[in-house]
């Protein structure tokens, strides 16, 4: 087993929130958000749900049932590609020494030590060693301090939904609170627009490369290029501080929305390369297949997005969005 048990630190716990959609750090008293793309969230929420359905152990989850997890029915993804999703994972944890909190049995599966984080079952990630169980008994205060945390945590999310429903009873929201979501919708409408940009240069290339007015080579060598800036713009999202619960959910959205588009331009990407003569119209194969696919996808995704976005975007007076926009 590769487990890179030596490197973990007994005080440090990973937590998934699925309601906000945020993957938390504890550590020494410190809760650090690790930002991640759309794919890390279901890999993420699906083994942490399971850590929880078996009372906070970490479960060996099977290479099958990751990409399940993570791609449902798509077809053509691979072993790979779960690898290097895994690998993504870690390095986001390796400023935090904590990418040893991923476990991989060769041939077998991954384990991730981490917990849920709701109300009815925050679960403790501690390490799940030969020695896991003798830890957990002897230090029964980590799981109590990681729950009563979850508690306070969820509590807040729920206060904060409730003052933003418009009850009668609850208060208004307060200054601080506006001027955190009006900057927040700032720096969304900002991404939109570089990937409404990207989406011009995409159409522009598929259009030209269908015309056989570029080559298919050009035509990939473009596409590539917006898909890495995409790429760059959804890294970025990954650091943008959602300040109500509502916020971080429009970020989830968004964050699947582009990581889908991104998927559908690799395999244009990939379809225009694969091209070696110079017929005309370019022959269509199973990568454009892909890309169709993805793009329906990605589609029902912003589709999404914004019907929970553009209520925030109307709210401070924004320009609102259309799933063919961006």
């Amino acid at each position: 087993m590769e487990s890179g048990s030596e490197s973990r630190s007994a005080g440090t716990f990973l937590a998934y929130d699925p309601r906000a959609g945020r993957l938390l750090l504890l550590s020494d008293g410190d809760r650090n958000e690790i930002p991640i793309r759309a794919q890390a969230h279901r890999l993420v929420r699906y083994m942490a749900e399971r850590n929880a359905a078996a009372g906070g152990v970490p479960v060996l989850c099977t290479h099958d049932e990751l990409m399940r997890a993570v791609w449902a029915d798509e077809p053509m993804h691979t072993r790979e590609e779960l690898a290097k999703l895994v690998w993504e994972l870690r390095k986001r944890l390796e400023p935090f020494d904590a990418a040893g909190l991923i476990e991989n049995e060769r041939g077998l599966g991954y384990r991730l030590h981490a917990g849920v984080l709701e109300a009815e079952h925050a679960a403790s990630a501690s390490p799940a060693d030969p020695a896991s169980t003798r830890a957990r008994r002897s230090r029964p205060w980590i799981v109590v301090a990681v729950a009563v945390a979850a508690v306070l945590l969820v509590g807040g999310l729920a206060l904060a939904l409730t003052r933003g429903s418009g009850g009668g009873s609850s208060p208004p929201a307060r200054p601080a609170d506006v001027t955190g979501l009006r900057t927040f919708v700032d720096r969304v409408e900002n991404v939109l627009e570089q990937s409404a940009s990207g989406r011009r240069e995409v159409a522009a290339a598929l259009s030209a490369g269908s015309r056989c007015a570029i080559s298919p080579q050009e035509t990939g060598r473009r596409i590539a290029s917006v898909a890495d800036n995409r790429q760059s713009v959804l890294e970025q999202l990954g650091g943008l501080q959602a300040p109500t619960a509502q916020a971080a959910a429009v970020v989830t959205l968004l964050q699947r929305a582009l990581q889908d588009s991104i998927e559908a331009d690799r395999h244009y990407r990939d379809g225009f390369l694969a091209v070696t003569n110079a017929r005309c119209p370019v022959p269509h194969n199973q990568d454009f297949r892909l890309a169709a696919a993805m793009d329906a996808r990605a589609t029902k995704a912003k589709q999404q997005f914004v019907k929970a976005f553009n209520p925030l975007a109307k709210r401070f007076g924004r320009r609102t969005w259309t799933a063919d926009q961006y």
